[in-house]
């Protein structure tokens, strides 16, 4: 019963751990480019431009230049494991990591609260002249000063995210010195999505690929219908349900349609985190909110996080999705009159938002920060079409921020792309896609060989069931009456658990151990070898107690509370023995 959650936990310990700043990578030359602040000379001074080349371990045949998304995210932290991740291409290809200017060692300037309109006023002001100057058209002439340093005469450029701005706008800019670019996650080159519309989009497509396979698919037959009865639920009135906390005790709080809004948004990070919606959502929709809580129980981890956390230095990420992204006024307009004009886009335009209300979405997106922004200019435009390069774009079919349906019509921009569609996989499919295809995908596109499609990437384990809240609206399994619920109820008991180890291990990386909170009560330690109960509650009024060595499989667990027949249980595998409510429990009961 665990060897597929267990097996979850091996391929997620085995993705690299995101880098840490360092002077310099081992093996790595690293460098500081000083390059104009503005390239038109319209604005004097200069900015520093910081990189590492990582040479080929063979003979180079080309340079590759990875540019990382945010916008705001460093790239050098990111070296070791990325070369890692490249190292078939890294043997007869020179990798370069550059810190866009306003990241890493590359003129950053540090704002560590954004979160009033206060604030993201004095971040704008920490800037001065710098604030009009950070966007993604100087970001592409630095990068050109940097080619022309390194002493090549094209570039092969990766862009992640906000990185295939980057990539797209120096494209087009400079064709002549462009091998070819890999569009990971596509951003449009004329606009960043500030209003958050583009989310919406995917998620039904999120939930219906999450809930394809068995277990899910029988017991969640519509996912989308499910999420559109949830909302309406939430929006009629918030739920409450139990929060758990890590000590196993459970606190009463209160699920809006904003708290499911914000899971779903973490659905495109991890494909174990996709596990849990599908069912999650279903709940919500019959009025339960215990799963829900319990996916943010898992995924909070207890402590405020700031941008060294998140690699995103938000000067950078502000000073350019406040100029660049699409918002219902001009960048350069009076701040006086914003909030007017958020509020009557968001009054005009429910529709993009569906199911969700429009003032639920608003707070999550970037326009509700750009408010408070300083009149800015912003930046020249590059034209829509783009030039006749190589290009391959690949997109995972279960991104929210960057969905195929935009990752489609930003490849139609390019006389000469390759678009790959890249099933159970998120955003940043590079660093997300466990089978190996993305990658395949790259060393043929980078070969000049044909790239072939994709039909798997991430993990094979199907979202679990939806599972109501009670033993008593269980169906008897095996044993007869309170006895056989009860048995059922252990089954998915031990399976939640089982997944909760996989995202608690995966989460607490690279650590090999965690504790995690129960469905309802209790918690869970977690080690690589043992799961250890404690009063774990998955249905209301049954607790189950006791080991499960992960390795063989074998357990002792005790059964208590008024929902529950009572009993002690040894566990082999897939076999169970032992008394429930007075009835024995054979070996074949638990098959």
């Amino acid at each position: 019963m665990l060897r597929a959650a267990l097996l979850a936990i091996a391929v997620l310990l085995a993705v690299p751990a995101a880098g840490s700043a360092a002077a310099c990578p081992r093996n790595a030359r690293c460098s500081v480019l000083q390059v104009p602040l503005d390239h038109t000379g319209a604005t004097p001074g200069g900015l520093p431009l910081a990189y590492a080349v990582m040479p080929a371990t063979g003979t180079s045949v080309g340079t590759i230049v990875i540019l990382t998304g945010g916008p705001g995210q460093s790239a050098i932290p990111l070296t070791r494991d990325v070369t890692a991740l490249l190292d078939p291409i890294h043997l007869d290809h020179d990798l370069v990591f550059v810190d866009q200017r306003g990241t890493g060692d590359s003129g950053a300037v540090r704002c560590k609260d954004i979160s009033t309109p206060a604030a993201v006023a004095e971040c704008a002001a920490r800037l001065g002249d710098k604030r009009a100057l950070f966007n993604t058209p100087e970001t592409a002439m630095d990068l050109e000063d940097l080619r022309a340093k390194l002493g090549v005469d094209k570039l092969t450029l990766i862009g992640i995210s906000y990185g295939t701005k980057v990539a797209g706008e120096y494209a087009r800019r400079f064709p002549q010195h462009t091998a070819g670019v890999v569009l990971d996650s596509p951003v449009s080159t004329d606009q960043l999505d500030g209003t958050f519309e583009l989310r919406q989009v995917a998620m039904p497509r999120m939930l219906r690929d999450a809930c394809a396979k068995a277990p899910c698919r029988a017991s969640v037959p519509d996912p989308a219908g499910a999420l559109r009865d949830a909302v309406l639920r939430l929006q009629r009135a918030p739920l409450k349900g139990p929060f758990v906390l890590r000590s196993g005790r459970a606190k009463t709080e209160r699920l809006s349609e904003a708290t499911l809004y914000g899971a779903l948004l973490t659905g495109d990070e991890s494909p174990l985190i996709r596990v849990f919606l599908p069912a999650a959502v279903q709940s919500v929709a019959k009025g339960d909110a215990a799963p829900l809580l319990h996916l943010e129980a898992l995924l909070a981890g207890g402590e405020a996080i700031d941008e060294e956390d998140t690699g995103i230095n938000n000067a950078r990420l502000l000073a350019t999705s406040c100029i660049e992204a699409k918002l219902p006024w001009a960048p350069d307009s009076p701040v006086a009159g914003r909030q007017d004009a958020w509020h009557a886009y968001l009054a005009a335009n429910g529709t993009p938002f569906a199911p969700f209300r429009p003032e639920t979405v608003a707070p999550f997106s970037v326009a509700a920060l750009c408010t408070a922004w300083p009149p800015t200019p912003k930046p020249a435009a590059v034209p829509a079409a783009g030039p006749d390069v190589p290009v391959l774009v690949l997109s995972g079919r279960s991104d929210l921020r960057t969905p195929q349906e935009d990752a489609r019509r930003i490849a139609a921009q390019y006389p000469a792309a390759r678009f790959l569609s890249v099933p159970d996989v998120g955003h940043s499919v590079l660093t997300s896609d466990t089978s190996g295809c993305a990658l395949e995908a790259v060393q043929e596109f980078v070969d000049a060989r044909t790239v072939k499609s994709c039909h798997g990437g991430g993990l094979t384990l199907g979202a679990v069931a939806y599972v109501p809240a009670t033993v008593g609206a269980l169906k008897p399994r095996r044993l007869p009456g309170k006895a056989g619920r009860t048995l059922t109820a252990l089954r998915t008991t031990i399976a939640g658990v089982a997944l909760d180890a996989g995202l608690g291990l995966a989460l607490a990386a690279p650590s090999r151990h965690a504790t995690v909170p129960g469905l309802r009560a209790g918690f869970t330690t977690i080690s690589q070898t043992r799961i250890a109960l404690h009063g774990v509650e998955w249905f209301r009024g049954m607790r189950v107690s006791g080991t499960i060595d992960s390795d063989a499989e074998t357990g002792h667990l005790t059964v208590s509370g008024p929902a529950a027949a009572g009993g002690t249980l040894v566990l082999d595998g897939d076999r169970i023995r032992g008394t429930l409510g007075g009835h024995p429990v054979r070996a074949s009961d638990f098959d």
